[in-house]
């Protein structure tokens, strides 16, 4: 599994992803915030593992815009020296799954760390918003965030993965530039909508969605972007 590390000490940074390798997983290094988001963004995590107090935000604000962007499923660690119980209360509150408290004790952040993955995979069945959707040559699976083409995988970023999930569970439906906002920027009228326009044109590329695959990605003038399944 991969592990995102949100951790502004070099050596404590390297001192967790030592202990998260040791335990069969991959562990990825972000030192502040900004470099969190955009490694979210970009890449699939099982787990996160945020130190609180950063150079450039907060835990809490971070972990705000973790559960809207990603939702309750992803699990968070908090790895701090904030160890007072009313700073444990509003970890928990906020969304938080667990804390570790620095000095960090491997065996400790080992329990906590198989625990709450045996948990995730004792809770029920997946949500139909985390279901792999398969269309022709093209796989996404939104549980990890991963895309294929033809069974071989493809490197979409966060919003380009979400764009596609969007028209692919929509086939022939015309979505104008202002909806697709909405729906996959959640923004209304302040971004530019030819934002819309470059990630589509980067999907037909990366994805092929092309005639002679299949595929037919239209653009409808003055309306927006429709997708749909066409004889090869």
């Amino acid at each position: 599994m991969r592990f995102a590390i949100l951790e502004d000490s070099r050596s404590q940074a390297m001192l967790l992803q030592t202990m998260v390798e040791e335990l069969g997983h991959e562990g990825v290094v972000f030192p502040g915030a900004q470099a969190f988001r955009q490694g979210l963004e970009a890449q699939a995590f099982d787990l996160l593992l945020m130190d609180w107090i950063l150079p450039d935000g907060s835990g809490d604000e971070l972990l705000g815009w973790v559960r809207q962007r990603f939702g309750w499923s992803l699990p968070v660690i908090f790895v701090t020296a904030r160890v007072a119980e009313s700073d444990v209360a509003a970890m928990l509150r906020l969304g938080a799954d667990d804390y570790v408290c620095k000095p960090i004790r491997y065996v400790e952040l080992a329990a906590r760390i198989e625990a709450l993955m045996r948990r995730k995979s004792m809770l029920g069945i997946p949500a139909p918003d985390a279901l792999p959707v398969t269309v022709g040559n093209i796989s996404l699976d939104p549980g990890a965030r991963a895309a294929f083409v033809d069974r071989n995988p493809v490197a979409l970023t966060g919003k380009e993965f979400d764009l596609a999930l969007l028209l692919l569970r929509n086939l022939g439906t015309l979505f104008n530039r202002q909806t697709l906002l909405e729906r996959v920027w959640e923004v209304g009228a302040d971004i530019d909508t030819r934002t819309v326009d470059t990630h589509v044109s980067r999907l037909r590329r990366k994805l092929g969605l092309e005639p002679a695959n299949g595929w037919q990605l239209t653009t409808v003038y003055g309306h927006g972007y429709r997708l749909e399944r066409i004889a090869a």
